[in-house]
């Protein structure tokens, strides 16, 4: 995402997100078509270097054709977007796997990316600022953040926490990271600045919004499990049932957004939402085999509610206390912190769930095959009565102690937006607002 940024302001933002559509659809059609597990993994690598330019550069394409003055107004409706996006993908996910085939969840991109391609023929070209791109620092930064997620995603159930694989790639994430910060600080172009982290609101903020990605993440992905395991729902109404989380995460998200445009904005919202957060995931902590599917989609639609007040106000915190100049690379700084939040959920938990879950079905049904259980959880439907009643057991203990991992992470949230200076932020976003070059403007989603 950051590196793309950089090559949309040298190249073009409409030349580069084309370029990123492209090698989307690309492989998206490779993936789909894959014949084996490596091969999907790598068409998989290839479709994300797509995606991140999609991203990044969807929203700067946004505010870069769209008056200023209109700007809040389409910031909204790619809000609802986003809400109806993300019920229809998990919906439409699960009907191809009940109807069709998974190959259809990469096909089904090839139509709106062709479409998206035609769109951007309208355009008119964005224009080029050449300066100098730090790809040898966007490699470090990928490798830190690879090695994180491999050392933590890459334990559960068949690899202990303590082993030479989970400490040599917690090592080589530290030698990396150590390795990115001295380059950021003595390059003359960094990819991130570090003098930006200097600024305890900004700092506060971005790691507000990594935990709360952690959290977003960890309701669009598990959840559905629960459905499917336990419920004894297809995989369709599955996806079906965080429909509730995404929309109203997607709504507070807008009601946050108005009252910060009325009132101004305030560390109160984002308060209010870290502690929603918490609250949401002591009550998916506590979901055992008897649990109705109604509890855990209140739950998560408690966790939704705060990941709309904290991400959005905390963004226009972090934007009104930040220099013009320097809007766009702290706001791209955000957006990865959040996109990173979402991969660390899913990897932290599904390490946790997995490990327990071997674990338990080892106690309640020994023998049985956990691995084939967990790639497809509607196999417990097909099962005698007993066997069903302790895989269900196996599942929900499973999950409990998944989303019980992420509790301490939303009290080190509430922490951190707690620590965050309510009088700094007063008076700084009392202050009349800096008019901002639309450049600056056009590169804040990156």
């Amino acid at each position: 995402m950051a590196l793309y940024g950089k090559i949309g302001d040298t190249l073009g933002r409409r030349r580069v997100f084309a370029f990123a559509v492209a090698l989307f659809i690309v492989g998206s059609m490779l993936c789909g078509a894959a014949q084996t597990m490596p091969m999907l993994i790598a068409f998989r690598v290839l479709q994300g270097i797509g995606a991140g330019g999609i991203t990044g550069l969807a929203m700067s394409l946004v505010a870069e054709f769209v008056p200023s003055d209109r700007l809040g107004r389409y910031l909204g409706y790619t809000g609802i977007a986003f809400a109806v996006t993300s019920v229809l993908g998990p919906t439409v996910g699960g009907f191809f796997v009940d109807h069709l085939s998974w190959r259809w969840a990469f096909f089904v991109n090839l139509p709106s990316g062709i479409i998206c391609l035609l769109t951007l023929l309208l355009l008119d070209r964005s224009p080029r600022n050449p300066h100098r791109i730090d790809v040898i620092g966007a490699g470090i930064l990928a490798g830190a953040a690879a090695s994180v997620l491999l050392a933590i995603g890459g334990t559960g159930g068949r690899l202990h926490w303590i082993s030479v694989r989970t400490i040599g790639l917690g090592v080589l994430a530290v030698v990396l990271g150590t390795l990115f910060v001295m380059r950021q600080n003595r390059i003359e172009f960094p990819l991130m600045p570090m003098r930006i982290f200097k600024d305890r609101i900004t700092a506060l903020g971005i790691a507000a919004n990594l935990t709360t990605g952690i959290a977003f993440g960890t309701c669009i992905v598990y959840p559905p499990v629960f459905f499917e395991a336990v419920s004894g729902m297809n995989a369709t109404k599955a996806g079906l049932m965080v429909g509730p989380f995404a929309l109203v995460s997607a709504t507070m998200t807008m009601v946050a957004g108005q009252i910060t445009d009325r009132f101004g904005g305030h560390k109160l919202l984002p308060v209010i939402g870290s502690i929603e957060c918490l609250i949401g995931f002591l009550m998916l902590s506590n979901i055992d085999s008897h649990t109705s599917g109604m509890y855990v989609v209140i739950s998560a639609m408690v966790v939704g509610a705060g990941i709309g007040f904290v991400m959005q106000t905390l963004l226009y915190v972090i934007q009104r206390s930040t220099a013009p100049s320097e809007i766009g690379v702290v706001t791209s700084v955000t957006m990865l912190a959040r996109v990173f939040g979402n991969s660390m959920g899913v990897a932290v938990v599904g390490s946790v769930f997995t490990a327990a879950l071997y674990r338990e079905v080892a106690i309640e049904l020994p023998g049985t095959s956990v691995s084939e259980i967990q790639a497809s959880p509607q196999k417990i439907l097909e099962m005698a009565t007993d066997a069903r009643d302790h895989l269900e057991r196996a599942f929900s203990a499973a999950l409990s102690l998944g989303f019980r991992a992420v509790v301490p992470v939303m009290v080190l949230g509430v922490i951190i937006v707690a620590a965050i200076p309510a009088r700094r932020v007063r008076e700084r976003l009392r202050a009349p607002a800096v008019e901002v070059p639309l450049a600056d403007i056009a590169s804040s989603a990156l």
